[in-house]
C-alpha cells in the first residue's frame, strides 16, 4: 500500500464511521418514547411493589395509567432533567450499557420482579452518586405519578381538601 491509498482508505474509513455514528444518534432519538415505555414497563411493579392492587386486571390498568402519567409529566420537567432521563432510559435498552449499569445482559423485562427491585435497591446503595441519583429521580417520578392518581387516595386514607367558594 503507497501513501496516496493509505490517505483515501483512511479519508473513507472515517467518513464512514461519522455517517454511522450520525445515523445512529439520529435513530437513538427517535427511539426516546419506545425506550421510557419499555423501561417503565420493566420497573414499575418493581417500585410499586405491595401498593399495587391484588386483582391483576386492576393492576395491569393501574401500570398502564401510572407509565402515561409519567410520560405526561416528563414534559413539565426542566429540559436538563428530561435529557438525562431520557438517556438513562436509552442507556438501560441498549445491551453494553444496559450490561454495565445493572450487570445483567437480559432486557429488564425478562429480569424476574425480586431480581429488579434488588437492581433498583442496588442504585440506591450504590457508591457512584450518578447511580443514587438514577434511582432517586426514577422513584420520586414514579411515587409521584402513582400516588398523584386520584384512586390511589383512598388505600392512603388521604382524601382531597374541599374549597368553599
Amino acid at each position: 500500500m503507497n501513501r496516496r491509498q493509505f490517505i483515501f482508505r483512511s479519508l473513507a474509513l472515517t467518513v464512514a464511521a461519522s455517517t454511522g455514528y450520525a445515523v445512529y444518534q439520529y435513530q437513538s432519538l427517535q427511539g426516546t418514547d419506545n425506550a421510557a415505555v419499555l423501561v417503565l414497563d420493566a420497573l414499575l411493579p418493581a417500585v410499586l411493589m405491595g401498593a399495587l392492587p391484588a386483582d391483576a386486571r386492576s393492576q395491569q390498568l393501574s401500570l398502564q395509567q401510572t407509565r402515561d402519567a409519567v410520560l405526561e409529566f416528563l414534559a413539565y420537567l426542566p429540559q436538563s432533567q428530561q435529557q438525562q432521563l431520557h438517556q438513562l432510559f436509552q442507556l438501560l435498552q441498549q445491551d453494553l450499557a444496559r450490561l454495565a449499569l445493572t450487570g445483567q445482559w437480559l432486557q429488564l423485562a425478562d429480569l424476574p420482579l425480586t431480581q429488579r427491585l434488588s437492581l433498583l435497591l442496588s442504585w440506591r446503595d450504590s457508591y457512584f452518586s450518578l447511580l443514587q441519583q438514577a434511582f432517586s429521580g426514577l422513584r420520586e417520578l414514579i411515587y409521584g405519578a402513582f400516588y398523584g392518581q386520584p384512586q390511589h387516595w383512598q388505600a392512603m386514607g388521604y382524601s382531597a381538601p374541599e374549597f368553599n367558594p
